[in-house]
């Protein structure tokens, strides 16, 4: 699901139509999990969505539902999102002041979080919603406001879109600084998806062109202008290019282009900046044209035909065999690289299995050494002190503290040695299966930390067991993760999650500590993060881990699950403690 969330916002910009294709199939999938947060952020991506391709009222009413969806599981940075966007989507539709009031919502939920991330994209826009309204101080203030916190956390996509502001609002004042400012947002956004940023600036240098009677330059950026808005389909760019080259070949003149463009933006226009309706008048100039260019060259395509009919006919023979030799050829030796690689696979395959194999029996004979061997041999020393301090009867206060420090520490040691043992070879494990053991792992953890709020949820995974390797080796993941949080991330919180599909079988363990910076740590990972990422990959799996400073960390596990391994149904199984344990 949060793959779906993260397609759909990749392709916001450059194709809208895809990302409301994935928008909705991620949030169908939340709804089918139960999963509140994961449908608050497909609403959002869906608003967003519906935004770049011009479907406002839409838009309004994705991000309103996710909104009071986010208000009621109490998710704050959803409320600032929904804010921000349906501040953006009466922007676009002119309602300044509606738009100002969900800015300043937006903002002042963010800075009571506090988090400038969710901030940084907010300034620019209440800047542009000044600059609407003529209100240059406010406007260049809150750009720059934004513009900074854009730089300080490397958001380039948002600092594209206030550079380019920053342009509108220097054009009315200083024509010189906008200049540079638009320059500097198009250089910046060189292979980056943001067309109305682009749209923006160009249009912002043709007026400047314009201005000073290079009439020109200022049709060669305002095309520029609409070539960047039809690559990334947004259709107010589109209607705007248009009308202003419109205008432009009306005062030059030009009646057939200014004519052109006009209904072009006249089209975009009447259907709310519809992407459908814009390709459907492209598509019938180009047909007209078409009709024109086959009626001027219709004898010379006939001859063209003809002649290429009488060659396909008289080579058609020789490329039939060949291309048939060729086929049968070029299929054997591609059946036989096929088999090869499948082969070389299954051996590597098979090599990583029987080592992870021999590892879990390895643990099991340790642990059963220990539990058995060690165990035993202590129990008797204890008995035997006992039984010596019984008939010694010592009277002598120095030999009978002596002695009992003897006894404490022995039994110190029992515990630390059934503690190992049971974490080498867990019963509930090898008994029950990993949902079991996974429980009774955070059980133990909450009884320990009563401070330690934990919580378990387990949609789709099946009463019956799944394969043993595979079992292992989650419940290990799973078990260095915990013990992570336990020693690094002073988290007073961990949730855990296991979600199994007809394909697959993903583990999240997510808690709210401190966090680290995954850039700064991709050189110096631990041994036990690269132990978990290998040890999936050999069942055909993968480890992910997501975390930011003061953000907390969310560890994500997936393996693929034989289909013969699947049920039919899905259990949610909440454990809830008074206390500590399990939330």
């Amino acid at each position: 699901m949060q793959l779906l969330i993260q397609l759909a916002w990749d392709r916001t910009d450059d194709n809208p139509l895809a990302a409301i294709e994935y928008g909705r199939k991620s949030l169908t999938l939340a709804r089918q999990l139960k999963f509140r947060p994961g449908e608050c952020r497909a609403l959002l991506m869906l608003g967003w969505a519906f935004l770049r391709s011009g479907n406002y009222p839409t838009a309004v009413q994705s991000h309103l539902q996710a909104r009071k969806l986010a208000e009621a599981i109490h998710y704050r940075g959803g409320l600032v999102h929904a804010d921000n966007g349906l501040g953006y989507a009466h922007l676009e539709q002119g309602n300044y002041v509606l738009a100002l009031r969900y800015f300043f919502r937006a903002t002042n939920l963010a800075q009571q979080i506090p988090d400038s991330v969710l901030l940084a994209p907010i300034p620019g826009n209440i800047g542009y919603a000044y600059l609407q309204t003529n209100q240059l101080d406010s406007a260049r203030y809150y750009t720059l406001w934004g513009y900074e916190l854009d730089k300080r956390l490397h958001d380039q996509h948002s600092e594209i879109g206030d550079l380019s502001i920053l342009g509108d609002i220097e054009a009315r004042q200083n024509p010189a600084a906008a200049t540079a400012y638009y320059q500097q947002s198009i250089a910046r956004a060189q292979g980056m998806p943001v067309s109305y940023a682009l749209c923006r600036s160009y249009l912002g240098l043709a007026r400047l062109a314009r201005a000073r009677s290079q009439a020109t330059d200022a049709v060669r950026y305002a095309r520029q202008a609409l070539q960047a808005s039809k690559q990334g389909r947004y259709t107010k760019g589109v209607m705007e290019a248009s009308a202003y080259l419109a205008d432009i070949y009306a005062h030059q003149g030009n009646t057939p282009q200014a004519y052109q463009f006009l209904v072009a933006a006249n089209a975009t226009r009447d259907t709310l900046f519809g992407q459908a309706k814009l390709m459907q008048v492209q598509a019938l100039n180009f047909s007209e044209q078409l009709r024109h260019l086959e009626l001027a060259e219709q004898h010379q395509r006939a001859a063209v035909e003809q002649r290429q009919r009488l060659l396909q006919a008289a080579l058609g023979g020789v490329v039939l065999v060949a291309g048939i030799g060729y086929l049968l050829i070029g299929r054997r030796h591609l059946r036989r690289e096929v088999e090869f690689a499948q082969e070389r696979q299954r051996l590597v395959r098979q090599r990583a299995v029987a080592v992870l194999e021999g590892e879990e029996k390895e643990r099991q004979r340790v642990g059963a050494e220990l539990h058995d061997g060690v165990g035993q041999l202590l129990s008797a020393t204890r008995m035997n002190l006992l039984a010596l301090e019984h008939r010694l009867a010592l009277t002598n206060p120095v030999h009978q503290e002596l002695l009992t420090n003897a006894l404490h520490g022995l039994d110190e040691s029992v515990k630390e040695v059934r503690s190992i043992s049971h974490n080498l070879l867990p019963a509930n494990l090898l008994k029950a299966g990993l949902v079991p053991a996974v429980k009774n792992l955070l059980v133990n953890i909450a009884r320990i930390d009563s401070r330690l709020q934990v919580r378990m949820q387990v949609f789709g995974v099946e009463h019956g067991r799944l394969d043993v390797l595979v079992e292992a080796v989650l419940f290990r993941a799973i078990q260095e993760a915990v013990q992570n949080i336990l020693k690094h991330a002073q988290a007073t919180e961990i949730h855990v999650q296991l979600v199994q599909t007809e394909q697959d079988l993903t583990v999240m363990v997510e808690d709210n500590g401190v966090g680290y910076d995954t850039e700064g740590r991709k050189s110096a990972a631990g041994l036990g993060l690269q132990n978990m990422r290998s040890r999936l990959a050999y069942l055909g799996g993968q480890a992910e881990f997501d975390a930011s400073p003061n953000r907390g960390t969310i560890v994500t596990l997936v393996v693929p699950v034989p289909a013969n391994a699947l049920a039919a149904h899905a259990a949610s199984l909440p454990v809830n403690r008074p206390a500590s344990g399990v939330a």
